[in-house]
């Protein structure tokens, strides 16, 4: 019978601190050696990929087929499809189990895309368009928007400014108000996505009608490890290139690792004392071997 000669202590326990804290389950049991090669490597590998993939390549579902224009716009939960690359980053135990209560905040929240429940102060990107008599123009701009609900509780109707600067290098100052659209509060890209009516532009009241379609910034705690669409993955690769898929695959061999470091936490090191093979004994062979003396 092998004989480990290491006391495992409880293996279900040093099994379990392994999953949620790679090198913890060994540092239980006083490995204390492997548990610092463990943790260092295990832990950097998965740190290191997710700056590669600007905090993004965790998540556990991906939406698809939706009929708006956008996941992002969908009022009802968007149908999603299981991250396959999630089974492997969930070994790495913490650090990838936010993706879990990020989906479960996904598949609960109450979409409320028509109401502004508090004040918006972000960058804006987007497009400005305005309804003239000569037809209708749109620009591409980046700017500053405050947008507030006219409400203190929330409201579908929002008043507030977004300030651009214009191409000669004058600021020009839109009013905003009337009806709003928001993007899913909790969604996997650090950008949601805003529409807003216009009523003035630079002070002076708009004889026509005008609207701003854009994003502004979410919440880190809103887009963290979130579900995500097709549409946030195009642009992770347009931005990032190669990068995010080699940050995947950091994360991805982090939690095999992982998985490994549990399993020898629970059983023990593959090989122990009493392992070893039996080697014959060369004496006894060769005194088998040599003739009798008469």
């Amino acid at each position: 019978m092998r004989d480990t000669r290491v006391e495992l202590k409880n293996p279900i326990t040093a099994a379990v601190l392994a999953f949620l804290i790679p090198g913890a389950g060994h540092w239980y049991q006083g490995r204390r050696f492997k548990a610092t090669i463990y943790s260092v490597c295990i832990l950097t590998l998965f740190v290191w990929g997710m700056i590669l993939g600007n905090w993004q390549p965790v998540y556990s579902q991906l939406v698809y087929r939706t009929r708006a224009e956008s996941a992002q716009m969908e009022k009802a939960t968007p149908p999603t499809r299981f991250s396959f690359g999630y089974a492997a980053q969930f070994f790495s135990g913490l650090p990838a189990l936010p993706a879990l209560v990020q989906e479960a905040r996904f598949r609960n929240e109450e979409a409320n895309l028509n109401i502004l429940e508090t004040e918006i102060l972000s960058d804006f990107s987007g497009i400005v368009r305005e309804q003239t008599e000569s037809g209708e123009s749109a620009k591409t701009v980046s700017g500053q928007m405050i947008l507030s609900p006219v409400n203190a509780a929330g409201s579908r109707d929002v008043t507030g400014t977004l300030t651009v600067a214009a191409d000669d290098g004058t600021t020009i100052e839109y009013g905003l108000g009337g009806y709003v659209e928001l993007g899913r509060q909790i969604f996997g890209s650090p950008r949601r996505e805003i529409r807003c009516g216009i009523i003035s532009k630079n002070g002076a009241e708009l004889a026509t009608e005008g609207s701003v379609q854009g994003t502004v910034a979410r919440s880190f705690l809103n887009w963290f490890q979130a579900p995500r669409d097709s549409h946030e993955m195009d642009r992770l690769h347009g931005d990032l290139s190669r990068k995010f898929d080699i940050a995947s695959v950091f994360t991805w061999i982090a939690g095999l690792l992982n998985l490994l470091a549990i399993w020898d936490a629970a059983d023990g090191p593959a090989y122990g004392y009493g392992d070893e093979k039996s080697k014959p004994d060369d004496d006894d062979d060769e005194e088998e071997e040599s003739p009798k003396k008469t």
